[in-house]
């Protein structure tokens, strides 16, 4: 007799089995055991199973935190849309990026600190114009350079500077938990002052928060 075909429910409860035993191995911290086998293991099913459901272990891996990136992303396209002074709009952007990195930290390190095994082979990469948040910076920077209060410059550079510059300061305190930094919500906020008195015109002294 043939098999009965699986219902929905069952292929989304062993989907959802799966990338609990992926967010299992995540949590252990080590990249190297993040693979297909290791998750079928702790799943205890095939690894054809698993390639049923997800196309590379990339994929499996990105499951785990799309939901809470694209939240973050809907939430910075709403600061884009809703606030028309450049420079209120650049610092909510860097202050959600900030948030989303307190709030939503194990996500945050999955999803942005991830460092790729060197065994494991590089990602397509797709265009920086493509990423949401590089845009919304880079039109902010466009807008507030129009409206004269930016300093000039290539905006491409300065949008890729104030995103590295925040991501350094939230990066440090998360990859190095050796070194008592200070809390990296204290180091974020005075990144994004520091970064904003750096593309501001007549912005000595200024600093807020």
């Amino acid at each position: 007799m043939p098999r009965p075909a699986i219902t929905p429910e069952q292929r989304l409860e062993t989907r959802e089995h799966i990338r609990a035993a992926a967010a299992t191995l995540v949590r252990q911290g080590d990249p190297e055991k993040f693979t297909i086998r290791a998750v079928a293991k702790q799943a205890d099913v095939s690894v054809g199973t698993i390639y049923k459901y997800f196309d590379d272990i990339s994929d499996l891996g990105r499951s785990l935190w799309q939901e809470p990136v694209d939240e973050l992303r809907r939430q910075m396209s709403d600061i884009a849309k809703n606030n028309h002074d450049p420079v209120i709009r650049i610092r909510a952007l860097l202050g959600a990026y900030a948030d989303f990195a307190e709030k939503k930290n194990r996500v945050f390190r999955g999803a942005f600190l991830y460092v790729r095994p060197a065994s494991r082979q590089k990602p397509k990469q797709t265009a920086l114009e493509d990423e949401p948040f590089f845009k919304y910076l880079e039109t902010a920077i466009a807008d507030g350079q129009e409206a004269g209060v930016f300093i000039d410059g290539n905006k491409k550079m300065l949008a890729q500077l104030l995103w590295a510059a925040l991501h350094g300061a939230l990066a440090l305190p998360n990859n190095i938990e050796r070194v008592a930094f200070d809390p990296s919500q204290e180091i974020a906020a005075a990144m994004i002052n520091s970064i904003m008195m750096m593309i501001e015109k007549n912005s000595e002294g200024r600093s807020e928060g």
